[in-house]
């Protein structure tokens, strides 16, 4: 699924191209990001209404030729085609000043390069820009963690659900974070139920880390 909505070119990009996602407890491949609505849940009959995201609920209008830019960045990135992607993101940001999403896209692009500073500095230019750009802390979070900065990725995580509450992505990758990057299980615990809770339909893959977390838990 790609969404080529100017409210979410990020989490777009993100499943053409598989990045972003974190890594599994067991498997430790990235599978695709759960989409979210914001309708009442229930899981195991404790109903939740889902707060709004933020960042979609902003009313910000877009050009059309700048959404002609991103449909063609994003074929470059999924060409693999970086230095295409990198230029033409470039210019989108420079034109258009005032949207987050190719920010944090260059951010992406920077990254596959290997362009780390620059792929930071893209990414908190994003939530500069925008401070509710709720994938802009995803991914900057996960960048971060893959950096081995964890106690940084952990802030930037805790923050994204300051901003959105009920943000699955973020509740995904803190509890991965805690679970096998910081040893803090009792907290990751708490951030897989709530992935559970924020479900729309039954997460097999993430009941099953919690069975995993709690077998540990009990073996002390």
């Amino acid at each position: 699924m790609v969404c080529t909505d100017w409210r979410c070119w990020c989490l777009g990009l993100l499943l053409a191209l598989g990045a972003g996602c974190a890594q599994t407890p067991k498997s430790k491949k990235k599978p695709p990001q759960a989409d979210q609505s914001s309708a009442a849940v229930v899981q195991d009959g404790a109903p939740i209404t889902l707060i709004p995201n933020p960042y979609l609920a902003q009313e910000i209008k877009v050009p059309p030729a700048a959404q002609t830019s991103f449909r063609n960045a994003l074929v470059a990135m999924q060409s693999e085609d970086w230095r295409t992607a990198e230029t033409q993101l470039r210019a989108l940001a420079e034109a258009h000043p005032q949207l987050s999403g190719p920010q944090v896209n260059l951010g992406l692009v920077y990254w596959r390069q290997n362009k780390l500073e620059e792929a930071e500095t893209a990414f908190k230019q994003a939530l500069a820009i925008n401070p509710l750009n709720n994938d802009a802390y995803v991914q900057y979070g996960y960048f971060l963690r893959e950096q081995g900065r964890f106690n940084e990725a952990e802030a930037v995580y805790l923050k994204a659900l300051e901003v959105w509450p009920h943000n699955l992505a973020a509740h995904r990758n803190l509890g991965i974070l805690y679970d096998l990057y910081m040893g803090k299980f009792d907290a990751a615990m708490k951030h897989y139920e709530m992935v559970l809770r924020l479900s729309p339909e039954p997460n097999k893959e993430v009941e099953g880390w919690i069975i995993d977390l709690k077998r540990r838990l009990a073996a002390g």
